[in-house]
């Protein structure tokens, strides 16, 4: 066995794994869909190389052509995982004329009885060009979810591996034997091609773990910061952004202002219309309350029908103006499935923290008695807290 033979049946081995670990992704529901095509690209990589290693002994179509064939459709499943891992619509128009092209190319060479160089010249190319296809596509899908910087680092391996393969199909006429010979010929060149292809192999499904964890980690996270019911943020998250503005009132003395909601007569209204219509009224409540409010300020679900509002760099005028406001989105409300005899209404609590440093927990219980007096004064109102105690 030449070294070149050696290092292909070690790529073997390696797809094969990549494939077992794809298809127990998929499995697990780990990007089932991308998953499932990974499997069946790495699968295809295994075929192929496979009848690679029969070469010179066995027929040029299948060592050449069915060989090519199978690791060029390797590559457009990579490429369509990609595709549906960045959720774009396939482009399997453009897939199969690659493929046609590409396959027609190299029945075409194996024909005429001169497969070998012309065969490498179509199929580089084929390879390359879907790579470097692949390598837009992660960069552009990417980017608004995982940032510009970490877009352009998952594109970087396609792109490279591309731009090699593309480079390799056009200096073949110029090399020749170097890169064209049989897999069985121990020259220098076809060690360099399998070391590379074993490299590229590592490089690609790494590239697509680290997708594939990446966006696992930033589900979960926002999971754990976001309500499942109405997507704001949690009682945690907000809590954060609580300290969090607290210390930075008291680093620059910058005020700014809370609120406190409850939906008025929430469990009346689940008594009467039913769970499901109560948390019909939690989502519709929650997104009036995210869309009246501006772009800088946070809107979180703290509690079964409560509801709290970070408003930075606000004075108590302009505070009360966006509770009025909040108000008056609820009020606008429609609940078809109930009917018009559903009216639903919210009592705000307001604090005010201006430019002396309160702790966080003084704040919270100023916003519960504020809210607690919009409740025991008739609902559907806003009412502000005491000012902070002075020291």
């Amino acid at each position: 066995m030449t070294n070149s033979q050696l290092l292909l049946a070690v790529i073997l081995i390696q797809q094969g794994l990549f494939g077992a670990v794809w298809a127990v992704a998929a499995r697990l529901g780990l990007s089932r869909r991308p998953a499932r095509h990974w499997a069946a690209a790495s699968g295809l990589v295994v075929a192929g190389m496979s009848l690679m290693l029969a070469r010179g002994q066995a027929s040029p179509w299948l060592t050449m052509a069915l060989a090519n064939a199978l690791l060029l459709l390797s590559f457009v499943l990579l490429r369509r995982g990609l595709q549906i891992f960045g959720r774009l619509v396939p482009t399997d128009r453009e897939h199969t004329m690659v493929m046609a092209l590409a396959v027609a190319g190299v029945v075409g060479a194996v024909a005429v009885g001169n497969p070998v160089l012309p065969v490498v010249i179509v199929a580089s190319i084929a390879l390359g060009w879907t790579l470097l296809r692949s390598a837009s596509e992660v960069r552009r899908s990417l980017e608004s979810e995982f940032g510009r910087g970490p877009a352009r680092w998952c594109a970087l391996p396609g792109a490279v591996i591309g731009s090699l393969f593309v480079l390799r199909g056009s200096l073949a006429p110029l090399l020749g034997p170097e890169i064209a010979g049989p897999i069985s010929d121990p020259g220098s060149g076809n060690v360099t091609m399998v070391i590379a292809a074993l490299i590229f192999g590592l490089v690609i499904n790494t590239m697509l773990f680290a997708m594939t964890i990446v966006r696992l980690v930033r589900r979960l996270q926002y999971q754990s910061d976001h309500d499942v019911l109405t997507d704001l943020l949690s009682r945690r998250a907000m809590e954060r952004l609580l300290e969090a503005e607290a210390q930075r009132q008291r680093r620059f003395g910058t005020g700014y202002a809370v609120l406190s909601i409850d939906i008025d007569h929430f469990k009346q209204i689940n008594d009467r219309w039913g769970h499901a219509t109560g948390d019909a009224v939690l989502v519709q409540v929650a997104h009036a309350l995210r869309d009246a409010s501006r772009e800088v300020d946070r809107v979180a679900r703290t509690g079964g029908e409560e509801f709290c509002v970070l408003l930075p760099g606000v004075d108590k005028a302009g505070a009360e103006r966006a509770a009025q406001r909040l108000l008056q989105a609820v009020r606008e409300l429609e609940y078809r499935a109930a009917g018009p005899s559903l009216r639903v209404t919210v009592s705000i609590g307001l604090a005010i923290v201006g430019h002396e440093a309160e702790p966080l927990p003084a704040l919270l219980r100023r916003l519960d008695q504020a809210l607690y007096a919009a409740k025991h004064r008739g609902r559907d109102r806003v009412e502000s807290a005491a000012p902070a105690a002075a020291g």
